[in-house]
This record gives C-alpha cells, structure tokens and sequence, in this order.
C-alpha cells in the first residue's frame, strides 16, 4: 500500500469528501520529502499520495488522480509507467522533475516531443515557481522550459513533434498576450528573457545565456513588470503561466 495523510485511507473515505490526488513516484530522497511536503502545504484540497514503486499505480484505491509527478525513475522504465499512468489514470496529468533540461535522457525526451509529458519541472526552478507550474498542469495547462522549445525535433516524428509545434505557434500566442497583458505587447526579446526567469534564472545568468549586458537585461525586466502589470519575478511567472493555460487552445494538438 501507499502512505497518504490518513492512517486510514478507506475510512476516512467514508466520511471526508472525497479528493483528487497528487501523485509522487520517485525514489526517496531529502528533495523528494521537501517537495512533497510543499505540495502538501500549498494543494490542501488534494491528497498527496508517495510511492516508489510504479506497480502500486495500479492499486484498485487509487483513484481520481490528477496528477502525477515523476522524480528520479530510471529512463529504461519510463515507456511502462508513462503507459501504466495514461491507460489506468488517464485524467491524470504528468509531470516530470529533471536535473537538467538541457541534458534530458534521449528516450524521456521523445516522451516529451510526443506530448505525453505535460510539463517538465528542472530541479533548480523556485520553489514558488515549481509550485505555480504544478498547479497550471493539474488545470490543464502545459509548461516546458525555454531549453525544450529551442531543441530541434527529431526526424521520425509526424509533423515536427511538439516542441517544433509549440514553436511555429509561440508567434501566434505572444499575439494574443496583449489582451492579458495590458495594452502594451510583449517584444520577442522581452518574451524570451520571460521564459528563462520562469526556469529561475537569474539576470546575471540570462544575461551570459543571451549575449546582452547585465544592465539591458535589467532593463528589460523593468519592461516586462510594467506591461505585465506585476512586482516581482513570481508574479510575472505566476501571470505567465495562467497566460499559456488560458491560451492552451491556440497550441498545436500533437495527436
């Protein structure tokens, strides 16, 4: 069986209403705990669940899940558990916690390219950050970081695969962000400095990855808080992400 925060899952079932559940599969670690812990504190409506053992998806008492988050599983066992979540969970959305996006293991990224995947979550991204983007998948929405939509898509898949579709639509969704906006549209510049502070990067590091100085940089992010109407970086992110989950029909379906 699996731990959740009752002593007595089917007991308490017969009392509570009933919850959606968050599911971790990972292999235990000080940052598994810490994260499940977050989750736990942030998603209060929803009952965390954590297992180690991709079999127990199929316990008969697990049900209404809405999302699963994956964490340290080996890549030779992803095609089985990605099939075990869509054909036993298939409401559930998936999330995937990574070390590096820029180093994602060939065999979990076509999952991604695919579209099986519904977000990729790198290990340093902020814990609000993380947090936000977990609650935009369980609503349905999508988030990848900016590493996944600059790789190029491998050959063998119909249509370019879903990173080259969420490329050829970003023009298409940066268009219809000036009616979340504000009256002032977001430059291509601007939208990609955006993208990298959803990851978590700082100035100094955006500023090394893109070229610029660290003061236009900062200047840009000045920009970017004004026409987005928001303080910090967690509030534009926080705006960014219901933005793209708002505008989820205007990406390319990848089946």
């Amino acid at each position: 069986m699996y731990p959740t925060r009752s002593t007595d899952f089917e007991d308490s079932n017969k009392v509570l209403p009933k919850k959606s559940k968050i599911v971790m599969l990972a292999k235990n670690d000080l940052f598994a705990e810490c994260l499940t812990q977050a989750i736990s504190a942030r998603f209060q409506d929803q009952d965390i669940v954590s297992l180690s053992d991709a079999d127990d998806l199929l316990d008969g008492n697990l049900i209404d899940v809405s999302l699963v988050m994956l964490y340290r599983l080996p890549a030779a066992a992803f095609p089985s558990i990605i099939r075990t979540i869509h054909e036993c969970h298939p409401k559930a959305a998936i999330g995937l916690m990574v070390q590096n996006a820029d180093e994602l293991d060939p065999s979990i990224a076509g999952f991604v390219d695919e579209g099986s995947v519904n977000g990729v979550l790198p290990l340093n991204l902020n814990l609000d950050l993380c947090l936000t983007a977990i609650d935009l998948l369980m609503k349905g929405g999508e988030h990848f970081p900016a590493a996944l939509l600059r790789r190029p898509a491998p050959r063998g898949l119909a249509g370019g695969g879903l990173v080259a579709q969420k490329q050829a639509s970003l023009e298409d969704i940066d268009l219809e962000r000036k009616i979340d906006f504000g009256q002032d549209l977001l430059t291509m510049r601007e939208t990609q400095i955006l993208d990298l502070i959803c990851v978590g990067m700082q100035n100094k590091i955006i500023a090394d990855r893109l070229g610029l100085s660290e003061n236009t940089v900062k200047v840009h992010v000045r920009n970017i808080y004004k026409k987005m109407n928001v303080r910090n970086r967690t509030e534009a992110a926080a705006r960014y992400f219901r933005s793209d989950a708002d505008h989820a029909s205007l990406r390319t379906p990848s089946h």
